[in-house]
């Protein structure tokens, strides 16, 4: 795990940690002169009393903090005799909450800190005895959000009455995201409403966000979480718990109606490194980083650069993020490998004007970045990513595609098909009748293939490794439509792909252990190029993974089904799939993306390599930034 993973604000200890508490405070407590004498008070160390001699009152308190704020809560410590007769020894008793930063003790007066919800304990110890209780601190607050102001509030304060309810178009209904996405929007349908509150409760706060139809699009209004809103939600989400919520909307006659009750989760790690993608509309690779607050998408390598004569669209990263191969044009005219931080480009393969273009569509890294797997008619071919020096050839057995290299570098998988329109070519765009196949490493070479996923007239295609390459995700098209969604596997307008309508999300076991299972939670229209980020993450002492790909499906109201290809992503519970299970949570937008374009093809990587800088004179073009260059700095 890396180190530079960020943490979320706020943990909830485990249950061994809090065993060690009390057991510690037991035996500090034990240490000390206790025990029952032989008139029946303290002081003789010969019989301890039982735990159950000493309770303390309240017991499991709930507190109701208005947000800013704290509260002062009064305990009790009770002794009960041998006879059976009880004393209050509350000021003679020493008092601890875990965890500390809940709040503080002055004797028994317990003060929490102001805005600061959780679960925790209270122990008190006496003469040798313990006696514990838990308590829960809700931090209450009221955000304003667009349109909204005390009025709109007051208005919303009713019981909810029978009526249209309104409708959450989006986020879906028991979506994770990751806890530094930092932008989220929420789409709603009114339904006769014109004041809003989305009411947020977990067992550590109660969040009401009011607003009003500030962004109108359709018949339906948009509520933008900017960074702001977005650490309110997330400090109401305790860890491994999901945050419940229901829209509520205030109608012109003075009612209030209710939807049904949703939850989203926050994952426990956020996502670090970067993720690389197709901006179809620009012809251009652009870049996110996600691990810097404020930040912004980037062009990164452009016609301009690379000398293409249209656009520059494959393209693969090694997942250190030390390397990319680009292809330029459509079929491919060149190859072309950059090292990442300065774009120094290593080597070229192929020529601009070539007739009939003879470089590959399709390449994938090894995972120490030093060699690169291509696709070709005649096999795979291994190439050196420094020199592009051809180091195997011939793999797998004939027309081979859209190779991954998996993460241990033994298994290389990829797409077998028969070849389709390939009159002078080298390589085909698209595959027809595609079938999931992988070759392994023996020795200094590799195996024959052996086919994981074939059916006839169906075709199966873009496999990808998970981060521990146990599942390869892949895509899958009954119809057995051409994977770029054109017959002849040509391009649509602009160098964008068409659209494989029937397009679905398949997963299997990497070694072929289990059957190939459609991933309906997360399947939609027009399904295209799955990338997992390559980290392993770590929520709840499991690891996740996260899923991204590309999609043609309905944003809310921003985007109608068909309308626009964008990049989605989803959480991943291996362990969960392992156990044949879903594993994948709903999915949801990536919020850094041109909804004006079309993206394609995200690549992640675990770290975005940059050329170091002191001035801007450091990085011609682009801007000076913490050290480091960036050609949109981020907004602080």
């Amino acid at each position: 795990m890396s180190p530079s993973v960020p943490r979320p604000l706020y943990r909830s200890p485990s249950a061994l940690w809090w065993a060690a508490v009390l057991s510690g405070l037991v035996a500090s407590a034990c240490s000390r002169d206790g025990g029952k004498g032989s008139d029946g008070g303290p002081g003789n160390q010969d019989a301890l009393p039982p735990p159950s001699a000493l309770r303390i009152e309240p017991v499991d308190p709930v507190l109701l903090v208005p947000a800013g704020a704290s509260e002062s809560l009064r305990f009790r410590a009770w002794f009960r005799e041998s006879s059976g007769r009880e004393i209050e020894v509350s000021e003679e008793s020493t008092w601890n909450i875990a965890p500390p930063e809940l709040g503080r003790f002055s004797g028994p007066l317990l003060e929490t800190t102001p805005s600061r919800g959780g679960r925790g304990s209270v122990v008190a110890s006496y003469r040798g005895m313990v006696a514990t209780t838990t308590i829960t601190i809700r931090v209450e607050e009221v955000a304003l959000g667009p349109g909204a102001n005390s009025d709109i509030a007051s208005r919303l304060d009713r019981e909810a009455s029978p009526g249209p309810s309104p409708e959450l178009l989006y986020p879906f209904d028991r979506v994770m995201l990751p806890p530094n996405l930092r932008s989220l929007e929420f789409h709603i349908r009114p339904n006769g409403g014109e004041a809003f509150e989305l009411r947020f409760e977990s067992s550590i706060a109660r969040l009401r966000l009011i607003f009003g139809c500030a962004e109108r699009v359709g018949d339906g209004c948009i509520l933008p979480i900017d960074s702001r809103l977005w650490e309110r939600l997330r400090n109401a989400a305790p860890r491994g718990e999901a945050l419940r919520y229901r829209l509520r909307a205030a109608t012109p006659a003075g009612n209030v109606h209710e939807s049904e009750e949703r939850t989203l989760f926050f994952a426990e790690e956020g996502i670090s490194g970067g993720v690389y993608y197709w901006n179809a509309g620009e012809g251009s690779i652009d870049r996110f980083e996600f691990g810097v607050p404020g930040a912004r998408p980037e062009r990164f390598i452009d016609v301009r650069r690379t000398g293409a004569r249209t656009c520059v669209g494959c393209h693969a990263l090694s997942r250190d993020g030390s390397r990319i191969a680009v292809g330029t044009d459509f079929p491919t005219t060149t190859l072309q490998v950059f090292e990442v931080a300065r774009r120094n480009r290593l080597f070229m393969l192929g020529n601009h004007n070539d007739f009939f273009p003879q470089q590959p569509n399709f390449f994938s890294f090894s995972p120490d970045a030093r060699a690169l797997v291509t696709s070709s008619l005649r096999g795979l071919r291994i190439l050196d990513a420094s020199t592009g020096a051809v180091m195997a050839e011939g793999l797998g057995g004939g027309p081979a595609s859209q190779p991954d290299w998996s993460p241990d570098g033994n298994h290389i998988v990829f797409v077998r098909h028969d070849g389709g329109r390939a009159a002078g070519l080298n390589d085909v765009p698209g595959v027809k009748s595609g079938r999931i196949a992988v070759i392994h490493r023996e020795g200094s070479g590799w195996s024959a293939p052996r086919e994981l996923v074939a059916m006839p007239n169906v075709n199966h295609y873009y496999p990808a490794y998970s981060p521990d390459g146990r599942f390869i995700v892949y895509c899958r098209s009954p119809s057995n439509s051409n994977s770029t969604g054109s017959d002849d596997g040509s391009m649509g307008s602009d160098d964008e792909p068409t659209f494989v309508r029937d397009a679905e999300l398949w997963i299997i076991p990497s070694d072929g252990s289990g059957p190939a299972r459609k991933v309906n939670v997360i399947s939609g229209l027009g399904d295209s190029w799955p990338k997992w980020d390559p980290t392993t993450y770590e929520h709840e002492g499991h690891p996740l993974f996260w899923l991204s790909w590309t999609s043609r499906r309905a944003y809310g109201l921003r985007l109608r089904e068909g309308e626009q290809a964008q990049i989605w992503m989803a959480a991943f519970n291996p362990e969960a799939a392992a156990r044949g299970e879903e594993g994948f949570y709903p999915p949801f937008w990536l919020p850094f993306q041109n909804i004006r374009t079309s993206n394609h093809i995200p690549q992640w990587v675990t770290r975005v390599e940059r050329q170091p800088c002191r001035t801007n004179k450091d990085c011609p073009g682009e801007f000076c930034f913490e050290g480091r260059c960036f050609a949109t700095p981020p907004l602080l």
